[in-house]
């Protein structure tokens, strides 16, 4: 399996995967909830909300072409101590409706509630220092100063597309793991 491109999380790939890394990004569940199992109170913090750009791995998983404008909710969730996940949820504006009232409640709270939402894949990856989704994690922990600059881990990640039945629109979720995530020890 080449961990560099996203692959799906089907038996074969994760079987190729340390037992460790593949318990976090195999989860089928809600991360918030396994998160929950680490703190008394999962802590979010939302980042950013609102007009964004699709990136070329985006608008391809969303099966959209171009430089499309679109919805963007990126956040990170804390462990213990430390940020663990950062995850970034992308949508074209017909999809909006699905987050708008979200706040700093985790998404989790409606993509595993609403009997409407179904995931239609899960995919996992070793990012590429090239990927988009990459660079922005790394500046997020630079400015956080989580890591040094020309710090460049390793990190592991994985993505949802989440539709509503009968609908062509969704919502793609990407989850990162932080250098501080369980999922590296």
């Amino acid at each position: 399996m080449n961990c560099n491109d996203w692959q799906n999380a089907d038996d074969a790939a994760i079987k190729e995967l340390p037992f460790y890394v593949a318990e976090w990004l195999a989860e089928f569940g809600s991360l918030t909830e396994k998160l929950s199992r680490y703190v008394e109170q999962v802590k979010l913090d939302v980042l950013h909300e609102g007009t964004g750009i699709l990136t070329a791995e985006e608008a391809a998983a969303l099966n959209t072409e171009g430089e499309v404008n679109c919805q963007v909710r990126e956040v990170v969730l804390y462990g213990p101590n430390n940020p663990w996940i950062f995850a970034r949820t992308s949508m074209l504006f017909s999809s909006k409706h699905l987050i708008e009232k979200l706040g700093n409640k985790p998404l989790g709270s409606i993509l595993f509630s609403d009997e409407e939402l179904r995931r239609h894949f899960l995919q996992v990856c070793q990012l590429n220092e090239s990927s988009e989704l990459y660079q922005s994690t790394i500046r997020y922990l630079e400015k956080e100063k989580l890591i040094t600059n020309n710090s460049q881990p390793k990190l592991w990640a994985r993505r949802s597309l989440w539709k509503k039945k009968d609908k062509d629109d969704g919502m793609l979720v990407c989850e990162v793991f932080l250098p501080d995530a369980p999922l590296y020890r």
